[in-house]
């Protein structure tokens, strides 16, 4: 057989006592899609940051065609021919797309930053790829989905042999994704070889040629894509045979908790983008909002909880007019919000998971009154990680540093445990494993059939249609549909078709 392009041999990564990547070998061959699966926290990103050169391996070594490479940085790794396209974004807010796909490799021209040549080569990537990006806006401005393109398009602007890309389409639209593995699929034909971190089987199913699973830092799996089927993927990946999904039983309505009236939102450069949006969601129910990402439900989620200004209508929180209010408001008058970014706006990274959690409970007497208790605090979040099962080394470890499921898991546990009359609820399962993700949702049924309302968020059709009490379709900033009936479900294609074609039935 070939000698491999990439060969990563009994890699071993520990924090402190935890051994995240235990004795873990990969081959990669050139001109193939090689999947990496396995759930959250098994090792998967550990292992590529690894590679990357933004973790430091304790054991083990790298080989790029048969010599071995240190790869002591991302720098070094972009010489050896690796690039990285990072689940949770490494850009720069401040600058625009064209600086940050140039970031470090800047043009110069008469010893000045050469700023057209910048945005030329940005426009013609993004042109040759297909990715729907202005190389002139502010990164701070995008939304998750547009500063998810600028990532894919920085690692597509370099000049590299092996591509990892870490759940790349979590907030693509479906034409986007189609076109992105287009792209993958070339860069392979080309002769690169292609790592592909991805919780949707399938997705994997579709475009990889081998797979290999990680189960706690450990290889348990490596074989070709046509030697297993999407259920032995499953059971490799979670320990044990996967439970087939049921739809959640319906809630029963009661009183309306949140009412939006007629609501008007601009994005950042001033194009309006939510327009005329009128819904409610009643105590006990949950309301699914579902649209292809970019359509509106971002900003609309963003001015429902007060983090956005509204042009013109109203939002009203238990009963209680909050539009255009301070998001403490919201939060005053019972609502919960858990963040599509959770990264960027649902938790401070820097912090401990500790501080995470009891910053949600700062106004109320569990963590003290005058002063901060620190006993109470302790309590509090002891329970709470083990109520919501966030899995850290301890309550002081960096919030950075928890797998994805458990960063939303400890976002969870802050926002759900007050029992808020109302939650809102973005993407809440992007780029969570089987697990997670099933957890995630027990949680939300779990909030309605204690009477909350529940306004689920999402561009997941399967997620929307299996857990939702009524769905609406979203779609250029207006609401084009609804499925409201109390004993029917919509099917994934009503839905779907809905979503595609602006509510045509």
């Amino acid at each position: 057989m070939d000698t491999p392009l990439l060969r990563l041999r009994g890699i071993v990564k520990r924090f402190g006592s935890m051994t995240a990547v235990d004795h873990v070998d990969l081959d990669v061959r050139a001109g193939s899609i090689h999947a990496l699966l396995g759930e959250n926290g098994a090792g998967k990103s550990t292992l590529m940051n690894c590679l990357f050169g933004l973790e430091r391996p304790d054991e083990g070594s790298i080989e790029i065609d048969g010599h071995p490479v240190a790869i002591t940085s991302p720098r070094r790794a972009l010489d050896a021919g690796i690039g990285m396209v990072h689940q949770h974004f490494k850009l720069v807010p401040s600058l625009t797309v064209a600086e940050n796909v140039a970031l470090g490799r800047e043009p110069v021209r008469g010893g000045l930053v050469d700023r057209r040549a910048q945005i030329d080569r940005a426009a013609r990537v993004a042109r040759e790829f297909g990715l729907d990006v202005d190389p002139t806006d502010i990164v701070r401005t995008l939304s998750v989905g547009g500063q998810q393109r600028v990532e894919i398009l920085r690692a597509l602007s370099q000049d590299v042999r092996v591509l990892v890309l870490d759940e790349p389409t979590a907030v693509l639209t479906p034409a986007e994704t189609d076109r992105f593995f287009e792209v993958v699929r070339g860069f392979a034909e080309r002769g690169l070889a292609v790592i592909l971190i991805s919780h949707h089987l399938h997705e994997v199913r579709r475009i990889a040629d081998e797979v290999t699973v990680l189960r706690s830092g450990q290889r348990v799996a490596h074989c070709s894509i046509d030697d297993v089927t999407n259920a032995d993927l499953a059971e490799l990946i979670i320990g044990r045979a996967q439970e087939t999904a049921t739809d959640v039983p319906r809630g029963t309505p009661g009183e309306r908790k949140l009412r939006v009236s007629d609501l008007r939102v601009r994005n950042a450069r001033g194009i309006e983008v939510v327009d005329g949006v009128s819904l409610d969601v009643r105590a006990g129910e949950i309301v699914g909002l579902l649209g292809v990402a970019g359509n509106g439900q971002t900003e609309l989620v963003e001015a429902i909880t007060g983090l956005r200004r509204v042009d013109s209508g109203t939002v009203e929180v238990a009963g209680r007019d909050t539009t255009n209010m301070h998001p403490a408001s919201a939060r005053a008058a019972g609502m919960a919000h858990v963040p599509e970014d959770r990264q960027g706006r649902g938790m401070a990274g820097y912090w401990p998971v500790a501080e995470n959690i009891a910053v949600g409970y700062l106004d109320t007497p569990a963590v003290g009154r005058r002063l901060l208790d620190r006993r109470r605090i302790g309590e509090l979040v002891t329970n709470l990680m083990r109520t919501y099962d966030v899995r850290a080394r301890s309550p002081r470890q960096l919030a950075r540093r928890l797998s994805g499921g458990n960063a939303q898991k400890m976002v969870l546990s802050r926002e759900l445990s007050r029992e808020p009359a109302i939650v809102v609820c973005a993407e809440p399962t992007r780029g969570l494993d089987i697990a997670a993700t099933a957890a995630v949702r027990s949680r939300l049924v779990e909030q309605r059939d204690r009477g909350a309302a529940v306004l689920l968020v999402s561009s997941e059709i399967e997620e929307v249609t299996q857990t939702a009490d009524r769905v609406l379709v979203i779609s250029s900033g207006r609401i084009v549909a609804e499925f409201a009936d109390p004993l029917v479900r919509p099917t994934e294609q009503q839905v779907g078709r809905a979503m595609l074609e602006g509510g045509a039935q």
